[in-house]
């Protein structure tokens, strides 16, 4: 029974992730109500207070559950490094383009992220959190192409620094503007030949014999 309970309870409670997801995604988060969720989700308003403190409990909970396994790749390249970081990081970046095309729940959310949270005063630390990540992700990305760096691998043309913002700009670009629809191409298919080409000028290329 008390199992039972437990695997109806995680049934609720992504009821109302789906609902709220859906709902974020077609009116945006700032004109979305608790109540709306409830409805939508066939649950009562006490049943979303029984598994999220508050709407941004729960849209903090919508987003952390799509995250990419890019991004724990990503992390283990900053901490642990690799033989040839920048395939690595290549691969990764191409691997996560593909994925946010290929999943529906993905894109959705990436949306939602992107083009529908209005971060008035009533999300304005999900907002600075969004901040925060960015900040995390370019700090990471900066590591990983000194890793590079040291290595030899990456032009001289390139600092870490301007390589991870050239990077997280490439990637950020890519995504919202095919979330928001305003590519009309799949992003699985020019999405990875972008990131190649992009990572054909940060490679080092071996010195010409005299």
């Amino acid at each position: 029974m008390v199992r039972r309970t437990k695997e109806e309870a995680e049934q609720t409670r992504d009821q109302i992730l789906d609902a709220a997801e859906n709902l974020f995604y077609e009116h945006g988060v700032a004109h979305t109500s608790l109540e709306q969720i409830a409805r939508a989700a066939g649950v009562t308003r006490g049943a979303v207070y029984w598994h999220f403190r508050n709407k941004i409990d729960l849209f903090e909970a919508m987003q952390q559950r799509t995250r990419l396994p890019q991004e724990d790749v990503l992390e283990e390249l900053a901490e642990n490094g690799s033989d040839d970081p920048l395939e690595a990081l290549r691969d990764s970046c191409k691997g996560a383009l593909v994925t946010i095309a290929r999943d529906e729940q993905r894109r959705r959310v990436c949306c939602i992220m992107l083009h529908r949270c209005e971060y008035v005063e009533e999300m304005g630390e999900p907002g600075m959190r969004q901040l925060r990540n960015k900040e995390h992700m370019i700090a990471l990305l900066i590591r990983v192409f000194e890793t590079a760096q040291k290595l030899g691998t990456l032009a001289p043309r390139w600092t870490p620094l301007t390589a991870g913002l050239g990077l997280h700009g490439l990637m950020h670009g890519l995504i919202s503007d095919w979330v928001n629809g305003s590519i009309p191409h799949d992003l699985a298919e020019y999405g990875p030949p972008c990131v190649d080409g992009f990572f054909e000028a940060l490679i080092a290329r071996p010195a010409k014999a005299a």
